[in-house]
């Protein structure tokens, strides 16, 4: 078998498995003769994948996979993000809304407890209702027009999907920038540069991003650049408690960081989307 994603350590051999036999079905769906859906990333497979119109020629094997799964997906009107060839949360998110919709014929529903805990609110954000996140930060648009500025962080950060690219810049509403730096130099100042780069603290998911809630219709809070993600792969949305690496007790002083600014950490209050907090009240 030729090695695919070697350059992301997320992906274990047995998604690695997954994803050629769901892009072998995809590429024989599609008539481009990718051969056995074996799992093995053969000559075939690779003569078929190149066939996709779609993918630059230019990318490497892991790339065009990727932008496969994502192309297919959004042709069965599951949103991959962009189709940049990047195996990221919203890509893995995708593909494994993809595999339920190939099992049973439908997109399988987001999961949510029902656990609600109320914190305190010493910035005064907005419920989380599009009335009052319009009402406060103005209304979302994809290029965030003057609401969205752009700052340095106190400490640099990497993309959690290409590891490569160092982040020491983000780009958030201007409404609360200054309480996300606030709560970055808190958590600088407890853990030190050592400490935030063991606990992943510096893998960076995404902050402004103008799209719907995954599973939903609502726009997500990103949209307004009132949220951010922090290590995704290893806090997914679906993921609890027993799963999930921010419900750990060593996380707990970072999410103090958060709530002594009145951020709402999903994974505190709802225990789902371990790596997503916002500068938004949950209703009840």
């Amino acid at each position: 078998m030729l090695v695919i994603f070697s350059s992301l350590k997320i992906i274990t051999m047995e998604l690695t498995v997954d994803i050629i036999k769901m892009a072998q079905s995809i590429l024989n769906d599609k008539n481009l003769k990718a051969g056995k859906v074996d799992g093995i990333f053969g000559k075939s497979t690779i003569t078929a994948l190149n066939r996709v119109k779609e993918i630059p020629k230019s990318w490497n094997k892991e790339k065009k996979i990727t932008a496969l799964i994502q192309l297919y997906a959004k042709e069965r009107g599951i949103d991959p993000g962009k189709i940049d060839g990047l195996w990221g949360i919203r890509t893995l998110e995708a593909f494994n809304q993809l595999k339920h919709q190939l099992l049973f014929g439908f997109t399988e529903q987001p999961w949510r407890p029902e656990e609600v805990i109320h914190a305190a609110n010493p910035n005064n954000w907005p419920m989380q209702t599009l009335q009052a996140l319009n009402n406060f930060y103005g209304v979302a648009a994809p290029s965030g027009n003057r609401q969205i500025s752009s700052f340095t962080l106190p400490y640099s950060m990497y993309l959690a999907w290409d590891p490569k690219v160092i982040i020491r810049r983000i780009s958030c509403h201007k409404k609360v920038k200054e309480s996300v730096l606030v709560v970055l130099e808190n958590a600088l100042a407890h853990y030190g540069i050592s400490g935030l780069k063991e606990l992943r603290l510096n893998n960076f998911g995404g902050c402004f991003n103008y799209r719907a809630m995954r599973g939903g219709t609502m726009l997500s809070t990103h949209s307004w650049g009132i949220a951010l993600d922090f290590d995704p792969m290893n806090n997914q949305l679906k993921w609890g408690r027993d799963k999930a690496s921010f419900s750990k007790p060593e996380y707990n002083k970072w999410w103090e960081c958060w709530e002594s600014e009145g951020w709402v950490s999903l994974g505190r209050q709802r225990n789902y989307d371990w790596m997503h907090v916002q500068a938004s009240k949950l209703i009840s």
